[in-house]
């Protein structure tokens, strides 16, 4: 009697657990554009980082673009919406003037708000954040375009803005603080 009872318990068990689909984070890409997406037929996908390809972008990165001083801060997280789980990356940042005014600062941000996240790892290796800036409805929105300079050994990327510039309830389209050309920025 105890071995039936055993056995009810694991077979029970196994029909309430989701049945667990891993994508490799660098494999998402070609699911971009599909009907089904990353969900295909499943219940239940992890786009997982097995690889560990997010790492190189990890850490806190610094350099200067047209007279401003930028720091972005990226870091892993993961999320689960009950459908989707998701390794995926932050962007936190913080602008400065070059006598230091504060322009933004987005690194005490809890990770629901801040303004640069998720986004994919591209067929070329870049991470594609996508970004709603602090006026996103005025235009300050897009993807931003990162890429491990494979020749620093790591410790550079470089990054840049390409603006999408909808409007949301904005007469006025305001400055990007993002850099829309190319920046090589240094790890810290």
């Amino acid at each position: 009697m105890k071995k039936i009872f055993f056995l009810l318990i694991v077979v029970f068990g196994f029909l309430n657990c989701k049945a667990q689909h891993i994508i490799p984070t660098e494999e998402v890409v070609n699911y971009l554009g599909e009907e089904n997406g990353v969900m295909g037929d499943k219940n239940y996908v992890y786009l997982k980082d097995v690889n560990n390809v997010l790492g190189k972008f990890v850490g806190d990165w610094a350099g200067n673009y047209n007279g401003k001083n930028y720091l972005f801060r990226i870091s892993k997280a993961t999320r689960d919406d009950g459908e989707i789980k998701e390794d995926y990356l932050l962007m936190r940042y913080t602008i400065t003037t070059s006598n230091g005014t504060v322009i933004e600062n987005t690194l005490s941000l809890p990770d629901n708000k801040v303004h640069t996240e998720g986004g994919y790892l591209a067929k070329s290796g870049s991470y594609v954040f996508n970004y709603f800036g602090k006026d996103s409805d005025c235009g300050q929105n897009g993807s931003i375009f990162t890429r491990v300079l494979e020749s620093s050994n790591g410790t550079k990327i470089k990054l840049y803005l390409e603006v999408e510039g909808e409007m949301w309830d904005c007469t006025t389209e305001v400055p990007q603080t993002m850099p829309t050309d190319w920046l090589e920025v240094t790890k810290q």
